[in-house]
Order: C-alpha cells, then sequence, then structure tokens
C-alpha cells in the first residue's frame, strides 16, 4: 500500500519516499506508528505485510526487489522528482541487504536497519529445536536464522550503492534461558547486528518495542535525511 502526503513540495525538491519493512512473524500493523510518523514528516510511505514465515530469505528478497522496481515504475510514471528511502525491522533488513546485492534494484539514497541479526542470531539457534518456534516462525527463513553456519548471513552481502545505518537495542532483560552477549536488545546483540563499515546508534529499547518509542523513529529520520545519526547527548 502506499501512502501519499500532500505537501507543497518546492520546485525541484525530490519527493521522499521511505519503504519499511517488517521482521519475520509479525506484519505492517507493527510498522504503523512508524508510517504515521514519517507521514506526518513529509514523506510518501510504503507499508506492506508480506509472507516473512512461509519463504526463504533468497525468495522474500527476490519478490521484494520486484516489488520495490514496479513502485519505482509507479513513481517515475509522475513527472516529479524523488528519493527511495528504507527504514527495516529485524529479518527485514536481512531481506533489503539480500535484494541490494543479488538483484536488479532501484537507486536507494539511505536505508536504516533496526535491530537486525546481521550476523547471527543466537536466540533462533537456542529455539531452533522446539516446536513452538517453528509452529510461530515457520520453517524457511526460520530455518535458515537458526543455522549454525553463517552462510545466510553472509550471503545476504553488504551493500554499496547506499548509504546504511544501523540501530541496535540495549536492554536488561532477554529471553531467558538464551545467553546472550552484553549489550543486547533482549533477542539480538549489538554485537549481532553490527554490519561494518556502517554506522551503529544504540538506543536503551528492546527488539519490538523499538518499533513504538519515537525517539527511535526520530534517530531513523535523522539517518536518512542527513546521512549520520544524532551525537551522542
Amino acid at each position: 500500500m502506499v501512502v501519499t502526503c500532500e505537501d507543497n513540495h518546492a520546485i525541484g525538491t525530490p519527493r521522499r519516499v521511505v519503504v519499511l519493512r517488517h521482521g519475520i512473524a509479525i506484519n505492517r500493523y507493527f510498522m504503523l506508528p512508524m508510517e504515521r510518523y514519517f507521514r506526518r514528516r513529509g514523506f510518501e510511505v510504503h507499508n506492506r505485510t508480506y509472507p516473512s514465515t512461509k519463504k526463504s530469505i533468497p525468495e522474500l528478497a527476490s519478490e521484494f526487489a520486484e516489488e520495490i522496481t514496479q513502485l519505482d515504475e509507479e513513481l517515475a510514471a509522475v513527472d516529479s522528482p524523488y528519493e527511495l528511502y528504507f527504514v527495516t525491522h529485524s529479518m527485514g533488513g536481512l531481506v533489503l541487504r539480500y535484494a541490494l546485492t543479488h538483484f536488479s534494484m532501484p537507486k536507494i539514497r539511505r536505508a536504516v536497519l533496526m535491530v537486525p541479526p546481521n550476523r547471527g542470531s543466537t536466540t533462533a539457534r537456542y529455539f531452533r529445536g522446539c516446536f513452538l518456534y517453528r509452529w510461530i516462525f515457520g520453517t524457511h527463513a526460520a530455518a535458515e536464522l537458526a543455522s549454525e553456519s553463517a552462510e545466510i548471513y553472509e550471503a545476504c552481502g553488504v551493500p554499496e550503492e547506499c548509504d546504511v545505518g544501523v540501530i541496535a537495542g540495549d536492554v536488561p532483560w532477554r529471553l531467558h534461558p538464551v545467553r546472550l552477549d552484553k549489550p543486547h536488545d533482549g533477542v539480538v546483540s549489538v554485537s549481532e547486528a553490527e554490519l561494518p563499515p556502517y554506522p551503529l546508534k544504540v538506543l536503551p529499547y528492546g527488539h519490538t518495542p523499538i518499533l513504538f518509542v519515537r525517539y527511535a523513529m526520530e534517530e531513523a529520520e535523522h539517518f536518512l535525511t542527513r546521512g549520520q545519526f544524532r551525537p551522542a547527548s
């Protein structure tokens, strides 16, 4: 779904289009607070649910690339300059990484990956043998996330054609009894979220709660518009 903002753009000022991509086993409704935030800030917002539990990360990335290519064609049909941005949550960041490094994608200016398991998921590996894990998260992308091998994380690649910023979380609690390296967001460690050489910002919020925190949204917007996170206060 594309939500447009009636905004009086100055002549020659590009329209700012941000694509939101949720993580595994949730849907676009988790991204609605962020959708509303960016819409109020003058962005056009593209936010939809995708079958995160029913396909592999490469399959999801392929469909994502097709979706964004179609969106780009629709935007180009309007005689107005525009720029594409992305904000992803958790596994959504892996889907974006894979799409950018394996498929034809339109030019993207900047992207923010929120709490992504860029370098592995201790939590997924711990629960991989649990029936409840497979029932909730499926047996496709979830199995890739839970693999002992770092293959899928390495296969996602590191995008080079756009600026990327990573936001990680730091909270005192975790999913018991998973042993996570500190600091962590309760699900993903900061060390798992890192994606060198791109900048990393650590905020005091949990893995899913971060989606509902205005401060985190402001940090994401700051990176999208300025190419850097705000200085530590």
